[in-house]
């Protein structure tokens, strides 16, 4: 059975190892400094340990304080934090924050989230664009959405649940495809588009069964798929756009898929929520809404691909896989 000590104990005890003072933890507890003593004591009695160390003003930690004084520390930042976090978002439960890839917030979701707005008058989104995988610990998002591989943005803090995978396919302009691309010539020798967080050129060609002729010869490197697919709808080169990004210049004619394949992602877009964090309403048809839209986006997607001839190819052994 738990034993349960003082929570005043506790605080003065921690007011006291922490300032090196008793008159001073009195005075910030707004108590007297014998009542600041006695608490101390008492715990001292409770768990039967010497905590403190009073050699004349100087107050020292014995090895038990010391052990005990660095838990509580710890322990009392979660509930300053959580109650801080508690406080603030009081007055604004149909506030939403979202920290998002910068990749999905302007492929998809910047695109999608007034349907979001216009059903659901009174809520408000706040949408913030970051590099893949930076959490931003320090700041009160009620949701992060990020790609990798399920498992490997693993949290004590955060919840993972697998949004959605997307489709990899070799892009272009017509004209491109027009001029650099001709039964004769090799894949390796074609201008390429990498991006530098996301080169899948080699397993793509592995997996499906494309030849590439060789190691590729003409690379322009980019920290971004979204700066890869730019310079190629200026007719820059040949890249691996993905379903989100490349979608709609497919549909438009603007991007070709010259090698009618497209091979499902390993990794995932995943969702991320507090763990300990009650979700208000607002944030439950939010979360209800995104993964609806997706889906009808994944149904259009796949017609899409069926019209133009793109046959996909699969993973095996994945969860959340287009459907």
């Amino acid at each position: 059975m738990r034993r349960h000590y003082s929570l005043t104990a506790l605080r003065a005890f921690e007011a006291v190892a922490r300032l090196k003072s008793i008159s001073a933890a009195a005075q910030e507890l707004h108590v007297t400094r014998p009542a600041v003593s006695k608490q101390v004591t008492l715990l001292e009695a409770d768990i039967g340990r010497s905590l403190l160390l009073r050699v004349g003003n100087t107050i020292e930690l014995t090895p038990a304080g010391s052990e005990l004084f660095s838990g509580l520390r710890q322990g009392l930042e979660i509930i300053y934090s959580t109650t801080e976090a508690v406080s603030r978002r009081a007055p604004n439960e149909r506030h939403i924050r979202v920290l998002v890839c910068r990749d999905f917030a302007s492929s998809w979701l910047a695109g999608q989230i007034g349907t979001f707005l216009v059903a659901n008058p009174g809520i408000s989104v706040e949408i913030t664009a970051e590099r893949n995988g930076v959490f931003q610990d320090d700041e009160d998002f009620d949701f992060r959405i990020f790609y990798a591989n399920e498992g490997a943005l693993a949290s004590k803090v955060f919840q993972e649940s697998v949004l959605c995978r997307w489709i990899d396919m070799l892009v272009c302009t017509p004209d491109f495809a027009a001029n650099h691309l001709w039964p004769e010539r090799p894949l390796c020798e074609v201008p390429y588009l990498a991006d530098a967080n996301y080169d899948m050129f080699e397993e793509w060609c592995s997996l499906t069964g494309i030849d590439a002729g060789g190691a590729r010869q003409h690379i322009t490197i980019f920290n971004e798929t979204t700066l890869c697919l730019s310079v190629a709808a200026s007719g820059g080169g040949l890249t691996i756009g993905d379903s989100f990004l490349a979608l709609s210049p497919i549909q438009s004619g603007s991007f070709v898929v010259p090698y009618k394949i497209g091979l499902v992602s390993a990794q995932c877009y995943l969702l991320f929520k507090h763990r300990i964090r009650s979700p208000t309403v607002a944030h439950r048809k939010f979360e209800t809404w995104l993964r609806s839209a997706i889906g009808d986006y994944q149904a259009t997607l796949q017609q899409v691909l069926a019209d133009k001839g793109i046959r996909i190819i699969e993973r095996a052994g994945l969860t959340g896989s287009v459907e």
